[in-house]
């Protein structure tokens, strides 16, 4: 019975420490999506309804975390969008693989470091 007890309380330590790099996750993109979301909506005047498709994406370069939204009135366009103490656009692309002009865009908002 102390062994199956021991068994129970190493294999729950183990999985604890397993599990916890992908909850950390999970819960940093759920952080950058609602950061992005309370951007676009306060800041830059958008409404949800405005808004296709947003979702938030992890990846092991930098920026570690950033946000993909597409809007209504561009639905092949994907905007992505830092989500870290800095917030806004830093690039875009068709999901149709086609170059599309900087002028052609209607939610092209570059991010502009104002820092001196």
């Amino acid at each position: 019975m102390v062994i199956i007890k021991k068994f129970l309380i190493i294999l729950s330590i183990v999985l604890l420490l397993c599990l916890t790099p992908f909850v950390y996750i999970q819960v940093k993109k759920h952080i950058a999506l609602n950061k992005v979301m309370e951007y676009l909506i306060e800041e830059k005047g958008y409404d949800e309804s405005d808004i296709f498709m947003i979702e938030s994406k992890w990846t092991t370069g930098i920026p570690n975390y950033y946000v993909k939204v597409t809007f209504q009135n561009e639905p092949n366009i994907v905007y992505l969008y830092f989500a870290h103490d800095i917030k806004g656009q830093f690039e875009y692309y068709d999901i149709r693989g086609i170059k599309v002009p900087i002028e052609d865009l209607k939610n092209y908002d570059p991010y502009k470091n104002n820092r001196s």
